[in-house]
């Protein structure tokens, strides 16, 4: 059964998976590239830590967007069909959720892989000073939580909400920003430092995108 479902859900993804491996493995180098002009030339440490200064920043963005853009799609898709496929499956509603939610994880694995393979191209390409040292793996993981995270969270939310997700989340960011505002009016700003590190520091439920996504360091 999981295996019927893994089919359909890569039947119903396979564009975007392929467009989100092909950004985060054309990432790396790219941002050498337009930032550097050439990767033969050689560079200082400073330069190859600038070189790569904003690369996190983005491939957390990406992370979160994949996961989104795998539920968002596997939804839409049984909507349309007024969720036939499921209802027709001779299994409960609740294992279906978790066997869609399994298959979409495992599908997370192959821009994760695409990033991993960027990254080494990027690596073979410059000249990386001795002084620093290239975590090619450790990103490519973080890479890959970062996505999980982010396909749970919308998950979450859409499988909860189902047609109503949209009036969930338009709820919370309208909350957020009112709460952001009051807190800014009434000179509370430290309330809105708190709650950014309670999702964001560890064990904060975002706390992977809090911490350090990068490639070359000390």
């Amino acid at each position: 059964m999981f295996g019927q479902i893994l089919y359909t859900q890569m039947k119903w993804s396979r564009a975007s998976i392929a467009l989100m491996s092909v950004v985060v493995f054309a990432l790396p180098a790219g941002l050498w590239r337009a930032l550097h002009g050439s990767y033969y030339r050689s560079v200082s440490a400073m330069e190859v830590l600038s070189g790569f200064s904003s690369l996190g920043f983005v491939l957390a963005l990406v992370a979160f967007l994949t996961g989104f853009v795998l539920v968002a799609q596997a939804w839409q898709v049984d909507a349309a069909a007024r969720h036939v496929y499921p209802l027709s499956l001779p299994i409960a509603w609740s294992r279906y959720v978790a066997l869609r939610f399994g298959a979409g994880a495992v599908l997370l694995v192959i821009p994760a892989a695409a990033l991993w393979l960027g990254c080494l191209l990027v690596l073979a390409l410059i000249e990386v000073p001795a002084t620093l040292n290239a975590y090619p793996t450790t990103l490519s993981l973080r890479f890959l939580l970062g996505s999980l995270v982010g396909y749970a969270v919308v998950f979450a939310v859409q499988y909860l909400s189902g047609k109503k997700a949209a009036h969930v989340l338009a709820a919370v960011m309208l909350a957020f920003a009112v709460f952001a505002v009051t807190a800014e009016i009434t000179g509370n700003q430290a309330m809105v430092s708190r709650f950014f590190a309670i999702l964001f520091d560890w064990p904060g439920p975002l706390a992977v995108f809090g911490s350090e996504w990068t490639l070359i360091d000390v």
